[in-house]
């Protein structure tokens, strides 16, 4: 993480956050993407314990197809938005710390509330097999993961941990 020699951060974009939001986040992204478009099917059935016991056979209604690789396709553009924006915030705004905190905060925030309400539907779809892990697929399990992997550093970035914040940092570079 940047420091200046004498004391707080000087970027609210340290590099273990770019890499988290800005690397690993899309190339989780992109991966659900092709995922789905190689297999709708699959990845279409694996979203939640069906209640018979296992999925119908035969392939999607064309709607359902459709549905899933339109969803699949915006997970996919929500990764290269991610890296294209916070690649811009460090390369064009490294110099303005509290204007790249604002740009941050914009795409964070509201990825930080799809990250609650991703975990919660997917909680919530799991119904009574919710508390029976052994028998969740290993989508779910990539999901809760990857998930809590997304929103315990995005709380942390909110929380101002280990970057620059600029109502705390910018008052004392400002004296420098």
């Amino acid at each position: 993480m940047p420091r200046s020699r004498t004391g707080p951060p000087t970027t609210a974009l340290p590099w273990s956050y770019w890499v988290v939001f800005g690397l690993y986040e899309p190339l989780l992204a992109i991966g659900g993407f092709l995922g789905a478009l190689a297999d709708p099917k699959k990845a279409h059935d694996a979203q939640a314990p069906w209640p018979s016991g296992g999925a119908p056979e035969g392939p999607l209604a064309r709607a359902t197809q459709v549905t899933m690789l339109q969803l699949a396709h915006v997970v996919g553009l929500l990764g290269l938005i991610n890296f294209f924006v916070l690649g811009a915030a460090r390369k064009y705004l490294f110099a303005q710390p509290a204007l790249q905190e604002k740009i941050v905060c914009a795409l964070l925030t509201p990825l930080l509330c799809a990250d609650v309400v991703h975990l919660v539907i997917t909680w919530w779809a799991l119904g009574d097999s919710r508390w029976s892990a052994r028998e969740w697929s290993g989508l779910l399990w990539v999901t809760f993961l990857t998930g809590f992997s997304l929103l315990v550093p995005r709380i942390a970035w909110h929380l101002g941990i280990g970057r620059y914040v600029d109502r705390r940092d910018g008052q004392t570079l400002r004296k420098l």
